[in-house]
C-alpha cells in the first residue's frame, strides 16, 4: 500500500533529495554539461547536470541520489 505522497515546489533551505536521472533510462546526455555519475547510495551510473551542481553547491542540507533511490527514500 502506497501512502499519501505530497510534492511542492522546492525553496532554498527546504533539504531533501535531489533526483538525478539513470543512465539506464537516459543512455545519451542532454548536453555536455551533463556529467556521468554515481549514486553515492546504490553506485548506479546517473548522471549530474549543472543545476544538480549548483543546488548542491549551495545547499549542504541536499542530498543527491539516483531516481529510484530518491524515490525509495521519499516512500519511508
Amino acid at each position: 500500500m502506497i501512502k499519501d505522497v505530497k510534492v511542492w515546489p522546492h525553496k532554498p533551505g527546504d533539504g531533501g533529495i535531489l533526483c538525478m536521472p539513470l543512465y539506464r533510462n537516459v543512455p545519451s546526455p542532454k548536453n555536455d554539461s551533463w556529467k556521468l555519475t554515481t549514486c553515492p547510495k546504490c553506485g548506479a551510473d546517473c548522471w549530474e547536470t549543472d543545476l544538480h551542481r549548483e543546488t548542491l553547491k549551495n545547499e549542504k542540507d541536499i542530498l543527491a541520489l539516483c531516481t529510484e533511490c530518491a524515490l525509495r527514500s521519499g516512500l519511508k
